[in-house]
This record gives structure tokens, sequence and C-alpha cells, in this order.
């Protein structure tokens, strides 16, 4: 029997790359294919990614409208007669000001970190290519709540302490600390280990990081600002506009996170998808 090609079979298609839930070794992979390995890892599970946000910043984002447009804004009244004419507008009283603030700035910095760690779980969950799990994402995030926040905390002075010595080093430590959290969702790293795990990883490979982070930025800063923009000063609108570029964006800069760790590791170690998966299980 003849056929069309002329002799010559089609080649195989090739095999699922490991991050889409390949066992085999993990590639090393430049700028251009973490940002696509993170699109294509979100446009698989965008509706449970960005379920599992939604949760949280909905409310969250709520709140900051209420308190950037309500509470912390001034009083204003308009005044119409023959001397005066338009808005007078006096501050709120500080002390409603200071509890609102209180009070917002403290559900939002808890609830900050429990959205970070369970779309943390969720991202490593689907780049490995296993099934996310919103409610297990949810419930590690509370399990590990304590261990983030001390992360953060430590990572935050450091880069704090870095940006008074003229700035440019607290720049540089943000890069050095950029996976912290991937290497405690990976490998139970804590405390002052995450940071130094982190660190090591990144040095050595200081550019390649610095061209992620800065792209990552850029993308995630152009749609949350679009966004934000359509919003306007009501709001109402400003809070709907908000919310949907922060569900948006922050799905994706985890993604990034979680495959950047990954192709450090690769960079380093003899690192296969099989073993990814494993500490990720065993990790609960």
């Amino acid at each position: 029997m003849s056929d069309d090609t002329g002799g010559f079979s089609a080649p195989p298609p090739p095999p699922p790359p490991p991050s889409a839930g390949g066992g085999g070794a993990l590639p090393q992979r430049g700028l251009g294919d973490i940002l696509t390995a993170a699109f294509e890892v979100y446009k698989a599970n965008a509706a449970k990614l960005i379920g599992i946000v939604a949760i949280v910043v909905v409310p969250l984002s709520l709140l900051g409208a209420l308190l950037t447009k309500g509470v912390f804004s001034a009083n204003c009244t308009t005044v119409e007669n023959p001397l005066v004419s338009g808005k007078i507008c006096e501050p709120r009283s500080g002390a409603v000001v200071l509890f609102a603030g209180v009070i917002g700035i403290a559900i939002a910095f808890i609830m900050s970190f429990v959205v970070q760690a369970a779309i943390a779980r969720a991202a490593g969950e689907a780049t490995v290519g296993d099934p996310v799990d919103a409610n297990e994402s949810y419930r590690w995030g509370f399990r590990h709540l304590g261990s983030v926040l001390l992360i953060s905390l430590l990572a935050g002075l450091a880069i704090f302490a870095g940006l008074l010595l003229f700035i440019i080093p607290g720049l540089i430590i943000a890069v050095f600390l950029t996976v912290v959290i991937p290497a405690l969702l990976f490998e139970n790293k804590r405390g002052t280990e995450s940071l130094s795990r982190s660190w090591n990883l990144v040095k050595g490979h200081f550019w390649h990081v610095v061209g992620v982070v800065i792209i990552t930025g850029i993308i995630t800063g152009i749609i949350t600002g679009i966004f934000n923009a359509i919003g306007g000063s009501n709001w109402f609108f400003y809070w709907i506009m908000d919310s949907i570029g922060r569900i948006i964006t922050v799905p994706f800069s985890a993604l990034v996170s979680v495959i950047l760790y990954l192709d450090l590791r690769a960079r380093s170690e003899a690192l296969t998808g099989d073993q990814v998966r494993a500490e990720l299980a065993s990790n609960q």
C-alpha cells in the first residue's frame, strides 16, 4: 500500500513537559520559556486558580475600597449660597480613621498571607500536572499561615534594612529572596532556612531572576493599572475593577514564582518531575 507521505511517517508527538505532569528530568528554562509555561498552566487551570484568589481578594478589595473612598476620605458637603459655592471638605475624626485602619489592616494582613499560601499550593499542584484542589489549598494555607507569616516578615525586614542603605542593596536582597515561599511549599524550609535556600538558589543566576521578576512585574502592573483606571472615582466600580485586576494577576505571579523556583533547582540539581510531585505530596 502506498501513502501520501512519500514513504516517510510523521514523527510521534513530543512527550508532555515535566511541568505538565511528566516525571522525567526538569529542563532549564529561559525567561520566555518560564513565562510561556506560566501562561500554559494558567490557561489549563484558570477557573480553579481564579476561584481560589477570588474568595479572599473580592472581600478584601471591597474593604479597601470602602476604607479608601469612605472612612479615609474627607467628609465633603456641597454649599450653594450667594457668598460661597462649591464643596467644603473636613477630615474624618482621627479616632475613627485609626480604628478603621487598624481593623482593615489586620484583616487584610492575615488573609493576604492565607491566600498567598493557598495560591502557592494550587500553583504547585498545577505546575506538576496534578488536579488543583481549592479546599486543600486553603487548608494548607491555614496550616502553614505561621510559617508563611514568619518567612514574609523576615524577608521584609531584610529588604527594608537593605533599602535603608541607599535603596540598591534592598532591591538586590529582594531578588535573592524571590523564591522563599516555594521553598516552604516544596521542601518545607521554614524561617531562616527558607531565606537561605532562596538565596543559594538565586546565587549564580541573579540576572536571570531579575529579568523574570521585572517582566512579570511589568505584565501584572499593566493589567492592574488598566483595570484601576477603568474603575475611576466611583468606589463601587473601582472595587469591581480592582478585584478583577487582582484576581487575574495573582495566580499568574504565583505560577511564575513556582516555575522559576523549579527552574533554579533544575540548574543545580538532578531534579525530576516525580521528585517534585513527591515533595509536594509529603509537605501537608
